[in-house]
């Protein structure tokens, strides 16, 4: 048992090292379809294409916004029971019918409103199966601050990261003595990169030809990339702690 948790770390890191290598080289290669979306000639042959986005963009515009307000604030109550729409999916939508800063504030606001109720469920019910798999390490535990206050510089570490579920980060940390509005301000600040850049895809969703709309994509994946390697990071040094315990 001992050598295959020795293989499968070295595994996961070379995973995590080429994950990156891909986010890195997505985002190079969108840079390259942004310049080659300003050439003139290409930007004719879009024309049409531009024509028809333009009338989705006036059929959007004619929405009633507090309708739509009441609908993504209604998305965001629903994933936090059935966690399965995408945050994307939610902070797009809300950029589509909203200006940027008010789409940031809605989709923050909807985003600590589902963090709430997971914390609170923690609170109530404990923190579910990855804080018990957590708990059985006392390394992992110490770490985390899990019988204590959690660890708070974790918790952001862990929001900044995209593939990180935010129902169970937040259900784990409801679990630990860390108070609710310390837990939001400390997730809000690891989620805040994606909820601008998602903000921002969606108001100019309906021009994907532009600089505008291909510059937070770009950001996501840079985003993504060095969240593994940070991720890649932490796994290696708990290997070298653990070596030198040895």
């Amino acid at each position: 048992m001992k050598s295959n948790s020795k293989t499968e770390s070295p595994k996961k890191r070379k995973a995590l090292k080429i994950s990156a290598v891909v986010c890195f080289s997505v985002a190079v290669a969108l840079v390259v379809v942004t310049y080659v979306f300003t050439l003139p000639y290409v930007q004719k042959s879009l024309l049409d294409i531009n024509n028809w986005f333009t009338q989705i963009e006036l059929y959007v515009a004619s929405f009633n916004r507090w309708s739509a307000l009441f609908i993504i604030l209604g998305l965001f109550l629903f994933k936090s029971l059935l966690p399965v729409l995408p945050f994307s999916v939610i902070f797009i939508s809300c950029g589509m019918v909203f200006p940027t800063p008010i789409a940031v504030c809605i989709n923050a606001l909807g985003l600590m409103l589902m963090c709430s109720i997971k914390f609170h469920w923690g609170e109530k019910r404990g923190g579910g199966k990855a804080h018990k798999l957590a708990g059985k390490s006392r390394r992992v535990t110490r770490f985390m601050d899990l019988k204590g206050d959690g660890n708070k510089w974790m918790l952001t570490v862990m929001c900044f990261m995209p593939f990180f579920p935010v129902g169970t980060v937040s259900r784990m940390y409801g679990a630990t003595e860390m108070k609710l509005p310390t837990f939001l301000c400390y997730s809000l600040l690891g989620f805040l990169p994606r909820v601008l850049m998602w903000s921002y895809v969606g108001v100019n969703i309906l021009n994907p030809f532009t600089t505008e709309f291909m510059a937070p994509l770009i950001v996501l994946f840079i985003i993504s990339g060095i969240s593994l390697l940070l991720l890649d990071a932490l796994l290696g040094t708990s290997k070298i702690r653990k070596e030198t315990e040895k």
